[in-house]
């Protein structure tokens, strides 16, 4: 062999080798639903930092991703629409983003199935959360019971007292 295929050999082993610490490599996050015990995959890449963990709040209808940014980056984030979706009136409304609690801009792909988003981030970004119109659980299972005893309630009083509707 010449001494230009021994480099060319070199060169390949070495581009194999390093191929994996430059791509981006798909993962996932679980995220339980502390009412009801239901686990959601959130499949997300990023980029300029490390994902601590992702959550929902119920309260705030949003996912939030805690995470540590060592540079500037990007994440993707593909949702399921059982865990978070934004509605309006029949069709689908935009999330609202925000890095750090600042609105910023983001792009979005979505199926039937999931909604997809790509954010870019500062260094130093601790959070960002993503805001819809709808997370689960919307309605658990204990709202349910809590108007059924109030139905009951009512009629029960209303019976007894001979309440009369006009």
């Amino acid at each position: 062999m010449h001494w230009a295929s021994y480099a060319l050999l070199i060169a390949i082993l070495f581009s194999v080798g390093a191929a994996p610490v430059f791509a981006q490599e798909p993962q996932q996050f679980a995220v339980k639903d502390a009412q009801n015990g239901q686990s959601y995959t959130v499949n997300y890449s990023v980029t300029g930092a490390t994902v601590d963990d992702v959550s929902i709040s119920p309260q705030d209808t949003s996912l939030i991703v805690s995470l540590k940014s060592s540079s500037d980056g990007n994440l993707t984030m593909t949702m399921p629409r059982s865990l978070i979706d934004a509605k309006a009136s029949t069709g689908d409304d935009q999330f609202f983003v925000l890095v750090d609690g600042a609105d910023t801009d983001f792009t979005e792909s979505k199926n039937n199935a999931n909604r997809t988003i790509t954010v870019s981030f500062p260094l130093d970004t601790k959070q960002i959360e993503v805001i819809g119109t709808q997370v689960v659980p919307e309605f658990g299972g204990l709202s349910f019971i809590v108007l059924m005893a109030a139905i009951i309630s009512i009629v029960a009083i209303s019976a007894k007292t001979r309440l009369k509707f006009s």
